[in-house]
């Protein structure tokens, strides 16, 4: 942190506050819960959080927490060599007023976690009213300038755009834009794309972590209707269930970095849980061009003995593709071979190319041809089906054209 930035932040007044325990009461005339938590005070005003530990003997569905200590251990991705400490690690979800990230909305709870030598601390801030904003964005740069790594799930595409808009609308100079954005989604769309349909935290939760909600859950996206009618009556029954849900949001991005971080160290326990895992980690890294770790995970994806079909033939394809691009025509025909088995179109195309123009076998080459019209019948996609078609049967024209010849 440069100087210039800490004498703002000091002018600020981000390590003044003094701590006040409270219990808020709600100004309804209906009783409910009453929700305890600190009052704090600092250059820009009050604002109020709630704080929580867990300890090691904690236990998230099927992730124990004594796994997490301790803190300073080095994790990592899978699609990166990068590594990092988790005790720098600042794990941040947002309750906001809106579901878009226009200028209007704005968080009314953050809940933050982090770890230290014995326990998972959650602190979650929450707006008694907006006007309480200023500050608690205050103290909450006070907690990101001390991390180097932000965890959220989605946080790239909605809570940090959220809280770098309101940090700039208050004029706070912050951190948030430069630190290290850890998005957990991103690894569980990468991850589970091909075994699961859904892949909202709540249901990777469920899955995944084998972690399911209590009753006082309520849904994330009824968030800002409770608030709104929280600011008109005070009714906290409704209230005290978002910081419920928010809380396990948070607990839970630790419990799934603990498994991704598994997955990049490559623990059977999960390769032989999810049979598609393999697979996806092998789609990465053709992507990002590392072919020889795609080749080593499409050939463990192979091994799998319950991999479906339909996977078993992309992992024959795209191991041909990649031993094309590498003009190891010999090894491409071998796996275009076995994809044509399980019904790959494209794969006896591949092969019809290979004997037309490279080994000038027409006869062949029209036998693979035939063959694909054949496979094509039972392709479902009729646009596509209509237009390799036109293909196949112009290339079988001019095949045998050529054996005429």
């Amino acid at each position: 942190m440069n100087s210039e930035y800490k004498k703002k932040l000091e002018s600020l007044g981000v390590y003044f506050g003094s701590k006040d325990s409270i219990e808020f009461k709600s100004i309804n005339k209906k009783k409910t819960k009453k929700l305890s938590g600190t009052i704090n005070i600092n250059s820009l005003g009050e604002y109020f959080y709630a704080e929580h530990e867990y300890h090691s003997i904690y236990i998230h569905g099927s992730v124990p927490f004594n796994h997490f200590f301790p803190p300073h251990s080095v994790y990592s991705t899978p699609e990166t060599d990068s590594s990092f400490e988790l005790n720098k690690c600042l794990f941040l979800d947002t309750e906001t007023t809106g579901l878009s990230t226009s200028g209007g909305t704005f968080a009314f709870m953050v809940g933050i976690g982090w770890f230290e030598e014995n326990h998972f601390t959650i602190r979650q801030y929450f707006l008694i009213s907006p006007d309480q904003e200023e500050a608690m964005l205050l103290d909450l740069e006070n907690k990101l300038a001390k991390h180097q790594n932000i965890v959220t799930y989605n946080g790239i595409g909605f809570d940090i755009p959220i809280l770098k808009a309101r940090f700039k609308y208050h004029r706070i100079p912050t951190t948030i834009v430069n630190i290290k954005q850890i998005d957990l989604l991103k690894y569980a769309r990468m991850l589970f794309r091909y075994q699961f349909d859904n892949r909202s935290l709540k249901s990777i939760e469920s899955k995944v972590l084998n972690f399911t909600r209590s009753e006082e859950e309520i849904p994330g996206y009824l968030a800002p209707i409770i608030y709104q009618d929280y600011l008109k009556t005070g009714e906290l029954q409704d209230i005290t269930g978002v910081f419920y849900h928010n809380e396990m949001d948070v607990i839970s991005l630790a419990a799934l970095l603990k498994i991704i971080d598994e997955v990049s160290h490559e623990i059977d326990i999960h390769f032989s849980a999810y049979e598609t895992l393999h697979y996806s980690l092998a789609r990465q890294f053709e992507r990002t061009r590392e072919y020889s770790k795609a080749i080593d995970y499409y050939s463990k994806a192979l091994k799998q003995p319950k991999l479906p079909d339909s996977i078993r033939r992309n992992c024959y394809l795209c191991l041909a593709n990649i031993y094309k691009k590498s003009n190891q025509i010999d090894k491409a025909m071998v796996f275009w071979e076995y994809a044509s088995e399980f019904g790959s179109t494209e794969s006896s195309i591949e092969i019809a190319k290979i004997f037309e123009h490279k080994i000038k076998n027409y006869e062949l080459a029209l036998d693979y041809c035939k063959k694909a019209l054949l496979l094509l019948e039972n392709d479902v996609n009729s646009m596509k089906r209509a237009v390799l078609k036109d293909q196949i049967e112009y290339r079988i024209e001019r095949l045998k054209a050529k054996k005429k010849l």
